[in-house]
């Protein structure tokens, strides 16, 4: 088929469209080779020709595959048949000699008296291949033997017709598809670049830049009167008062503080010098002082009772 052109291209262009549709539907067949009628004709018999001596062939080698394996797939065929049905079908396969036909002669008379019993089983035969053949062509429901022929060429011609251009279809759409989505994406990128322009260097980035201009004035001009406010209002000498008192207690606790930080610190320096053993003979005798405390304590108790 000719390649797929977007529907766009053929409204804008009517000629074109015109002989696009004139090529895909007079000049040119599915496989883009020429229209030929007469030749095609010609063609059409030789395909048909073809297509019976292929037929033909294919039936005579089923046959002989399916009588040269009949012995082992019939079990009630007479065994007295079995050698018989083997040099036959030597002799269909051309595999004895045509000096020794002649010699062969009598088997193949017997083959013929028995032609019925060995039809028979070979029917049946191709019967159970046949209905092998229909479950493959539909699992789910596969098709009686007299219409397994319509569903073979239903399922060729799907095959080779209908799935193509169902095929071509989907790749026609989806190309038109694809072509819609990257103008669309381009479409996209050009509003965002615009957008990232304007936010950058544009009106927006101005009006952003303007307004923090404008509150910094503003806090500006805030602290200038808040501070000539303080300049032409001196505070009440109470509060001013306050605040000498506040910063002198404010000293007087940071000093506290620092005496405190530094005799923590002495009390760590003396604590790394003893090192380990020291702590450890600290907290026996710890340990000892309390015992001896709770015992005074207990006796103390005791009299005081007795008293």
């Amino acid at each position: 088929m000719l390649p797929p052109v977007d529907p766009a291209v053929l409204q804008r262009n009517p000629n074109f469209e015109v002989l696009y549709k004139d090529l895909c539907t007079r000049k040119l067949n599915a496989n883009v080779s020429s229209r030929d009628t007469k030749k095609q004709r010609v063609h059409d018999e030789i395909r048909k020709t073809l297509q019976k001596t292929l037929t033909t062939h294919l039936s005579t080698h089923l046959l002989i595959t399916s009588l040269a394996t009949l012995p082992s797939k019939v079990p009630d065929l007479p065994p007295s048949l079995h050698p018989i049905i083997e040099l036959v079908t030597a002799h269909l396969t051309n595999q004895i000699c045509s000096s020794d036909r002649e010699i062969l002669s009598g088997d193949t008379a017997i083959f013929l008296d028995n032609i019925s019993t060995i039809s028979t089983a070979l029917s049946t035969q191709l019967i159970v291949l046949a209905g092998y053949l229909s479950k493959i062509a539909d699992p789910n429901n596969p098709p009686s033997i007299s219409g397994l022929s319509s569903r073979a060429t239903a399922l060729h011609q799907t095959a080779t017709q209908d799935l193509p251009r169902t095929l071509q279809a989907s790749l026609t759409s989806l190309t038109n598809s694809l072509s819609t989505l990257l103008a669309t994406h381009s479409s996209l990128l050009s509003t965002s670049i615009k957008i990232l322009e304007q936010t950058q260097h544009g009106s927006l980035s101005r009006h952003t830049k303007s307004s923090a201009d404008l509150q910094h004035t503003r806090a500006t001009l805030l602290g200038l009167q808040a501070k000539t406010h303080t300049s032409a209002h001196p505070p009440p000498a109470e509060f001013v008062a306050a605040l000498k008192e506040f910063k002198r207690c404010q000293k007087s606790g940071e000093k506290a503080l620092r005496d405190r930080e530094s005799l923590a610190r002495r009390e760590l320096e003396l604590y790394e010098r003893a090192g380990l053993k020291g702590m450890r003979d600290l907290a026996v005798r710890k340990e000892f002082l309390s015992n001896d405390v709770a015992r005074t304590e207990r006796e103390i108790n005791k009299l005081e009772r007795g008293g």
